[in-house]
């Protein structure tokens, strides 16, 4: 019996599921989806399988790969993008079925370093302020306790202390000394790597798959891939593989050698204080401290060509506005004229600088076990030097094809940027071709009826050398009845018009309503505006401006009759179910900024091809993030909502098609904010009487 005829038989009425589970039912778009993954997985190759919400696409996917794992003694591993559907695999869905099949195979979940408690940093931190205090007594008891070390599932007590005191007691990437730590053994990191080399199950994140391509052994070898959330993948991929450079960033690395992180003393103030083991031989010893001098020495003078080199970068009439701006530059010559030599004297000193920290660590190394924390310490920073030499080398080199460079200046002053134009090849090198079967799903890998977007975007296809199959599944909720879909035009002050139906909205249904916004200028204004229509009592939740997304989104699951205002995160990735959300506001089509240098830089390489950059890059992307945002709206067979487009183009543009065939139910014209607050009050409350009656 193959693995696809296995799973029907599971899923079918007389499988284990359905015996087990008291509320399962046979949903066709989930067995056809896992009848696919099954032969994929036997196959080989790539599918791209495109399962809206309520297909139950874990299932759909768990199942086979569980089998697989545990009859072939397979390795597959299972990549989301947010680390509460990763936990959510592996605290829950995992044993449920594995519970289900009655089956036992070694799973493990293994995040990037820095989710996790470093021991060392634990024992180090003494924190003033007392609510930080009492969190430091509170993660030291549930350490001990908790073999994993998460700092997702610590119970903070007080979440505004621990989110304070988080990044002094999780394990640094760059700054952790695992191989020759004290506390290695108890390491949560190292224990959770050791216990994901060990499975046969691994669920991971796409951070930590894209940062694995390129750090051998990080991961273990998977022959089966399965990427959930797989939209975001390309997003996850460029900030992986993106460079920036900015001052700020030279001076944490060299207080690293100064004054530190965490509060401390750095290496080199650390080793002056007494915390180098001794030395018998008197040359020796006086070697190792010369060499500590010339570090002093260098390092001050790196921090003075590094103060050059800003200078000359960030002239005084920069502008700074509160969410930075992006200039493309082409050439080095753009930056700094014709004098590169500034760029050059600070890269020699970086070079300089991981060539001694280099020689500090033998030094060191040389004197035994004694000397061995502060020479790993040293060998960690000397690789921290040469990748920042190695970035400033990309982010001021411009000859190389294929990348985009730029400038933005925000809060922490000016940032240089580089970055590929497209990841295509990378997703093949550092993902997809990794292993013999990959499975991509997402509730949105179509622009229309066309997978050819996405895949393009992700190296696949035939003239890439990795073909790809595709499907898509139905979905199981009657949406044309569960949603009222209305335009409302925003004539020429989209922000205004905006504001006006969400208070008229909010004031005639009382029922939670997200508005969403494709420019975080738009979104302050609407707030500013709404702050003085919204009815009294109705809770104002603005991105930004009252929190981040995360928590924002938990205080509007809690609200009733709440507005929330999001731009660009509470576009995809937050769930809203049931009376959480029953108003949907979509302000704008969300299309790229134009001058965006990332976007503008595939535009051209799309003329040079004879391709209209607008129909086949800009239209399919927010055609894709339109039907993300649209899909905020009903998570659940007996979810109700409302969705209003304020956007005139979904009824007039020319390339309005793929839009409306994105919406959920043929939309209504309104002729203005009354009419659509009586219109969407009329829809929820029968659709409560319905609800009531059954």
């Amino acid at each position: 019996m193959t693995l696809a005829d296995r799973v029907e038989d599971l899923l079918g009425p007389a499988g284990p599921f359905a015996r087990r589970w008291p509320h399962f039912e046979a949903r066709p778009g989930q067995l056809a989806l896992a009848r696919d993954v099954a032969l994929a997985m036997e196959r080989g190759g790539v599918l791209l399988a495109e399962a809206p919400t309520g297909v139950g696409k874990s299932l759909a996917y768990l199942l086979p790969a569980v089998l697989l794992a545990a009859g072939e003694e397979r390795r597959v591993g299972l990549a989301t993008c947010t680390r509460s559907l990763q936990d959510q695999l592996f605290e829950r869905d995992l044993p449920a079925v594995l519970d289900a099949l009655g089956l036992a195979v070694s799973c493990a979940r293994l995040k990037g370093k820095q989710n996790y408690v470093c021991p060392r940093a634990l024992d180090l931190a003494e924190p003033e302020a007392a609510a930080e205090r009492a969190e430091v007594g509170r993660l030291r008891a549930w350490a001990a306790a908790d073999e994993e070390g998460d700092l997702d599932r610590f119970p903070a007590a007080d979440a505004e202390a621990f989110r304070r005191l988080r990044p002094r007691v999780a394990a640094d990437p760059h700054a952790c000394t695992a191989a020759t730590c004290r506390r290695g053994r108890e390491c949560p990191w190292a224990r959770a790597r050791r216990a994901a080399a060990q499975a046969r199950v691994v669920v991971v994140n796409h951070a930590l798959l894209a940062i694995a391509g390129e750090a051998e052994g990080l991961l273990p070898e998977f022959d089966v891939l399965v990427v959930d959330e797989a939209h975001r993948l390309e997003g996850v991929l460029l900030a992986q593989l993106e460079r920036a450079v900015s001052r700020h960033r030279f001076e944490e690395t060299l207080r690293l050698l100064g004054t530190g992180r965490r509060g401390g003393q750095g290496l080199l103030a650390r080793a002056r204080a007494g915390g180098l083991p001794l030395l018998a031989d008197p040359a020796a010893r006086a070697a190792r401290e010369g060499l500590i001098e010339d570090l002093a020495t260098r390092v001050g003078m790196a921090r003075g060509r590094v103060e050059a080199l800003f200078a000359r970068l960030e002239p005084a009439e920069t502008p700074r506005g509160p969410y930075g701006e992006r200039t493309r530059y082409r050439r080095a010559e753009d930056l700094l004229g014709r004098d590169l030599a500034p760029v050059e004297a600070v890269l020699e000193d970086c070079a300089a600088l991981q060539r001694d920290l280099l020689r500090l660590a033998d030094a060191l190394a040389a004197a035994g076990e004694e000397g061995a924390p502060l020479a790993a310490e040293a060998e960690q920073v000397a690789g921290q030097v040469a990748t920042l030499r190695a970035d400033l080398d990309r982010v001021t080199s411009t000859v190389e094809e294929g990348w985009v460079h730029w400038r933005s200046a925000g809060g922490r002053g000016l940032e240089l940027h580089a970055a590929p134009i497209t990841v295509g090849a990378h997703a093949r090198r550092l993902v997809l071709g990794r292993a013999r079967a990959a499975v991509l799903t997402s509730a949105t890998l179509a622009a229309g009826d066309d997978f050819g977007f996405v895949a393009e975007r992700l190296g696949l296809g035939e003239r890439f050398g990795l073909p790809f199959e595709a499907g898509r599944y139905p979905s199981p909720f009657d949406l044309a009845r569960q949603v009222a879909v209305f335009t409302l035009d925003s004539g020429a002050d989209e922000a205004a018009a905006v504001a006006e139906a969400v208070a008229a909205l909010a004031g005639a249904t009382r029922r939670n309503l997200l508005a969403l916004f494709t420019a975080h200028e738009r979104l302050r204004r609407a707030r500013e505006l709404l702050r003085g229509r919204l009815p009294h009592g109705v809770p104002l939740l603005a991105q930004e401006w009252d929190g981040p997304a995360g928590i924002l989104a938990e205080r509007f699951r809690l609200e009733r009759g709440a507005v929330l205002l999001g731009v660009q995160s509470l576009w995809e990735g937050v769930d809203f179910p049931g009376e959480s959300l029953e108003i949907l506001v979509v302000a704008k089509l969300p299309f790229a900024v134009p001058d965006d240098p990332i976007v503008e830089a595939r535009g051209e390489r799309l003329r040079e091809q004879g391709l209209d950059p607008f129909r086949h890059d800009a239209v399919p992307e927010a055609v894709l993030r339109f039907r993300q945002g649209v899909g905020r709206l009903i998570r659940r067979a007996t979810d109700r909502g409302v969705l209003v487009v304020c956007d005139p183009r979904l009824e007039r543009a020319r390339y309005r098609r793929p839009f409306l065939e994105a919406l959920p139910a043929p939309p209504r014209r309104v002729p203005g904010p009354a009419a659509l607050a009586e219109e969407a009050a009329r829809f929820l409350g029968a659709a409560a009487a319905v609800e009531e009656e059954t």
